[in-house]
């Protein structure tokens, strides 16, 4: 057990630094984080850790995690923040709309999206971009630069899949939805039985020469979009908002990701 525990502190200086590096170049100070912090424990705590067949307690709360029970009641009294789950809800029903565009044969044109007048945008956001309105849709997808609406009125995509890389709010919103999906998997990995384990896999050398990195990051993005973008069309099929004819209980969330990362080699030999 003492081990296991060194391996995640160990693990835990690692991730922490470059979560430190962004917090800070946005101006995040500690007390801050440690306040969030506090906030992540009590929750887990109260959510996964209560004892089977009993309601959880915050006495008991404040005994597994080690914060007084005067600052979990107060923790627990919060309001959740419903502002990530309406970005996260606004970016999906914008990326099943770019979908529907490129590969819905009334939309698109042997799987490339074509200009849309506008009661064709319409009647595309209300099949794939499920409870949205057609405004909300055309201003998102307007305000990352994705679509634009030409001289004469027709709507015009311009990118490949939803990526908003011009908004600074946006992508920290995404990263956070990235990081906490593999942490997700690592810790289900840790934590479960060895033939229940979910797919987590990389490819990683650490003797690589500078002159080869741009090469590698490029066939690593051409040969990644190549493979998400055959496998997006498959999970559409399955999923019950871009194919209303699924049928199943239970409403999931799941996907796979895929990751470039490159930093120089630490700690061992240079050659």
């Amino acid at each position: 057990m003492e081990k296991t525990r060194a391996a995640v502190l160990q693990a835990l200086g690692k991730l922490l630094k470059p979560l430190v590096r962004l917090l800070l170049r946005n101006g995040i100070a500690y007390g801050e984080f440690a306040d969030m912090a506090k906030q992540a424990y009590i929750e887990v705590a109260n959510a996964d850790f209560a004892v089977p067949g009993r309601k959880q307690s915050q006495s008991r709360i404040a005994v597994i995690t080690g914060i007084h029970r005067h600052e979990v009641a107060k923790f627990l009294k919060r309001d959740e923040d419903t502002d990530t789950e309406s970005h996260i809800g606004r970016h999906n029903r914008a990326a099943r709309v770019i979908f529907g565009w490129q590969n819905d044969p009334a939309f698109s044109e042997l799987g490339k999206a074509r200009q849309l007048t506008l009661d064709e945008f319409s009647t595309l956001v209300v099949r794939h971009g499920a409870d949205v309105t057609t405004r909300t849709i055309l201003d998102e997808l307007t305000r990352v630069g994705a679509a634009r609406t030409t001289d004469e009125g027709n709507i015009e995509l311009l990118v490949e899949a939803f990526a908003p890389q011009d908004s600074i709010q946006d992508l920290i919103y995404i990263f956070g939805d990235c990081s906490t999906d593999l942490l997700e998997t690592l810790d289900h990995n840790l934590s479960c039985d060895a033939d229940d384990r979910r797919l987590q896999m990389s490819v990683v050398y650490n003797n690589l020469p500078d002159d080869v990195l741009r090469n590698l990051e490029l066939v690593s993005r051409d040969r990644a979009m190549e493979f998400l973008t055959d496998l997006n069309k498959f999970y559409a099929t399955q999923d019950r908002d871009t194919n209303p004819s699924v049928e199943g209980e239970g409403r999931n969330r799941a996907g796979l990701g895929l990751f470039y990362f490159q930093s120089p080699s630490r700690g061992e030999n240079q050659s």
